[in-house]
């Protein structure tokens, strides 16, 4: 029967999940285009126009938000999950010592 495992290096992961945090952070889309939007209210297609750069700007936020803080978290509590599962099954393994020839002491 094939064991599941799972492997893995923490500081690598936690690199990576560092990366992913200030990646997404970074992620800002640029207001210029909103900051000049009610130019567009003279017409309704304009008007049309602002109400989407609107929500683009609102839902921009709460993505970068959520994925420079919420995913990263989850991240991390799933590696110190993952290593505190590991201690306690390496703490309980009883390990008995043999000879050369593999007979008890």
């Amino acid at each position: 029967m094939a064991e599941k495992m799972v492997f893995m290096d923490t500081g690598v992961f936690t690199g990576i999940v560092e990366d992913i945090r200030g990646a997404a952070s970074e992620c800002v889309f640029p207001d210029s285009a909103l900051k000049q939007a009610d130019r567009l209210d003279t017409f309704n297609a304009g008007r049309k126009m602002h109400q989407l750069l609107q929500l683009i700007h609102e839902t921009d936020e709460l993505y970068r938000q959520e994925s420079a803080g919420s995913l990263p978290h989850g991240f991390l509590t799933m590696r110190d999950s993952m290593i505190a599962i590991d201690k306690a099954c390496a703490e309980s393994l009883t390990v008995e010592k043999t000879t050369v020839g593999g007979v008890k002491r």
